[in-house]
Parts: structure tokens; sequence; C-alpha cells
């Protein structure tokens, strides 16, 4: 009778752990944790024109806009986020590029609140959208 029984109890805890590492992956992404901060490395493109922006842990923006690299500040209180004031070099380029640009960095300064997941960064203005962003 013992061994029924250690034996049944071995069978469900290789059940019930089968089941959980087969459950995590779908959960994975609704589990908060440190892949979820805008903290990184991000790209995106504006018109075409590659863009990439990097959050540090304390309180630096910075990437290049498509013409220019720009720097400044950031602070995050839960989902609240304030970008700046940003400076940036002052080139030149062909005007797909500084329209780009322009877009980009208004967008950046604009946003208010944001959203992150394992691979992606979205910055938000109100309830619209502003920027969707990858890892770099």
């Amino acid at each position: 009778m013992i061994r029924r029984t250690t034996t049944a109890a071995l069978l469900g805890t290789a059940l019930a752990a089968a089941t959980i590492l087969v459950a995590s992956p779908a959960m994975a992404g609704d589990v908060p944790g440190p892949a979820h901060s805008q903290v990184g490395n991000w790209k995106t493109s504006t018109n075409g024109i590659p863009q990439t922006l990097t959050f540090t842990k304390d309180g630096k923006v910075y990437g290049d806009s498509g013409c220019n690299r720009f720097t400044g500040g950031y602070t995050v209180k839960g989902s609240a986020i304030t970008i700046g004031p940003l400076a940036s070099t002052l080139m030149a380029c062909p005007d797909p590029q500084m329209k780009a640009e322009a877009t980009f960095l208004g967008k950046l300064q604009k946003a208010n609140h944001w959203k992150a997941d394992s691979t992606s960064l979205r910055l938000y203005h109100g309830t619209k959208l502003s920027l969707s962003l990858t890892h770099a």
C-alpha cells in the first residue's frame, strides 16, 4: 500500500510540474518582470528612416534620430513618462531624413505614458500610440 501511495504522489507531482512547464511560455508575456522596462536599446523607423533610442537606468536617454544624435533625460512614475528636454547635433541631411527626424523627436518629447513587453516598447501621447519600438 505504501508503494502505491508513493507512486501516486510522485506521478501527481510530475504531472503538476509538466503542467507548469507547458503553461509558462503562454503566460510569460502577462507576468510583469525585468523584461517589462523601458530601459535598454530600442529601434524604429519613420518613413523608412531608421532611428535608435536608449534609455539608461539612471534617467538618461540618447540615440540617433535619423540624421542627428540626441541626448537628454527622462523620468518614469508607473506608466507615466516624461522625456526631455532633448539636445541634438546640428548636421544637415536630405529633406526626407530631416522630416523623419522632426517627426520622431516631436513624438518622443510628447510621449506621456508607456507600455512594454519582452520585445517591444510603445510610447503614447494620451490614448494615441505615438511610437512603437523593438529591441535593437
